[in-house]
């Protein structure tokens, strides 16, 4: 068995996690299939580059909002052991949550006649809330292979990965922006689960629970250089090491092999990550964009003075390279409709490749989301409202440890089938604007001096 000091509940969880990108907040982003590196113009540049900021030219605050709807599709497991061959039954599991994803003040101000503009954001970065509940029955496939079992299996993730950041970006010349961003990283979650194995008259249950935190700091490196109809952006993220602390408690029906862990604090390498992004303009209706983003997944290790722990990776527990890295691809175009009252209506569409640091060890595939998005809203004075939804889809062959006891022990044998992931998303972004005459006098005067 697994030592008790060990984060065992990122194996479980696992199978619950569905989505594990880097990505900004915001639904004209999002309507843009994520492609904003080079575009980045509004309130949430900072969390695709944080360069673009220096195009804002009013105080502005913002709020952005997420629904999300996820289902998770078993088809066609069986499991092969001891010379035993069980179909599995199909299953469907669903969740639906709301998060509140961006908030930020920005202020711009003139130094050097140019424009300057600092902000303070939260975003959640990775909304970690998720519940898998289902019911299972492994069925021999000949009546002489034995009784089937039912297997009840019930996992619950709550919490969330937040980041606090302080920008500040330049326009260096009416090419070039500059920004910067440092980012306090907050994460706090908690994993419950529980299984319960029914073979006739006999029962077998496993309970584990797991309390998580994780505290880092990093930042994150912008640049843009615009021309009247193109502009390009790379932004940087860099890697961090942080605090990550962890309990663990397991209960089972036999009154053995439980255990409950003392709190235990280890390191944790975070990766770093880059983004190019290109944006066109045919004319001043018409944008299109596209991105290009990789992030050094496979680097996402323990760092701890426990031998068994150290190195081991966030994602599949294991010392090798497994976990890749990823290069996800993001793709948008957007029309302006501007009516005869001054009112702006943007039409926008994009689709998006994100794969997962995720990789099947039995199987050998990895989890790949793809998107389809669509967005609008409007901007008429200092309002500005913007509407999101995206579709999200992968289906691949997987295989399923159906019992805790099977994750902590590392025996037995997974069932393999098929795994179909459907996901909706729907964002929703506010943007009210001020004027900039009296909050730029206060700045100047603090930070620039009369």
């Amino acid at each position: 068995m697994l030592s008790a000091q060990t984060p065992i509940g990122t194996l479980i969880s696992e199978q619950s996690r569905t989505n594990f990108t880097v990505q900004g907040a915001g639904a004209r982003a999002m309507g843009l299939g994520g492609a904003f590196i080079a575009v980045a113009d509004d309130a949430t540049a900072v969390s695709f580059n944080p360069a673009g900021l220096a195009q804002l030219l009013h105080p502005e605050v913002s709020f952005v909002a997420r629904g999300t709807q996820r289902s998770v599709g078993y088809e066609d497991f069986e499991t092969s052991s001891r010379s035993r061959v069980l179909a599995v039954s199909d299953a469907l599991v669903s969740s639906t949550r709301f998060d509140p994803l961006f908030i930020s003040a920005t202020a711009p101000l003139q130094v050097g006649g140019r424009n300057l503009v600092l902000q303070l954001s939260i975003q959640r970065a990775f909304a970690l809330t998720d519940h898998t509940q289902r019911t299972l029955t492994e069925s021999p496939l000949t009546t002489a292979s034995g009784l089937p079992v039912q297997l009840a299996q019930d996992i619950t993730q709550t919490g969330q990965i937040d980041l606090y950041s302080l920008a500040m970006a330049y326009e260096v010349s009416q090419r070039i922006l500059l920004g910067l961003s440092y980012n306090q990283w907050r994460g706090r979650w908690d994993l419950a689960s529980a299984s319960l194995r029914t073979t006739g008259t006999t029962q077998a249950a496993v309970a584990f629970r797991q309390t998580n935190a994780m505290d880092g700091e990093n930042l994150n490196l912008g640049l843009i250089w615009r021309w009247p109809t193109w502009s390009f952006g790379i932004v940087h993220r860099t890697g961090f090491h942080a605090d990550y602390t962890f309990a663990t408690q397991l209960s089972t029906s036999s009154g053995s092999g439980g255990f409950t862990g003392a709190p235990m604090t280890t390191g944790l390498h975070w990766p770093a990550g880059t983004g190019l992004g290109f944006a066109y303009r045919p004319s001043d209706l018409w944008l299109i964009t596209a991105d290009l983003s990789h992030t050094l997944w496979s680097t996402t290790r323990y760092m701890s003075t426990s031998p068994r722990l150290n190195g081991q990776s966030f994602f599949d527990f294991d010392k090798g390279d497994r976990t890749p890295n990823a290069t996800d691809v993001h793709l948008g175009v957007e029309f302006l409709k501007i009516t005869q009252d001054g009112t702006v209506i943007p039409l926008r569409v994009g689709l998006s490749r994100e794969p997962q640091p995720v990789v099947d060890a039995i199987t050998g595939t990895q989890r790949v989301m793809n998107h389809v998005s669509l967005g609008s809203g409007f901007k008429r004075g200092a309002v500005g409202v913007d509407v999101a939804y995206r579709y999200g889809w992968s289906s691949r062959r997987a295989s399923q440890s159906l019992e805790v006891d099977q994750i902590l022990t590392r025996t037995g044998t997974p069932s393999v089938g098929t795994e179909h992931i459907r996901e909706h998303r729907l964002d929703v972004s506010t943007i009210v604007q001020f004027d900039r005459h009296p909050l730029e006098r206060v700045l100047r005067h603090l930070f620039v001096g009369d």
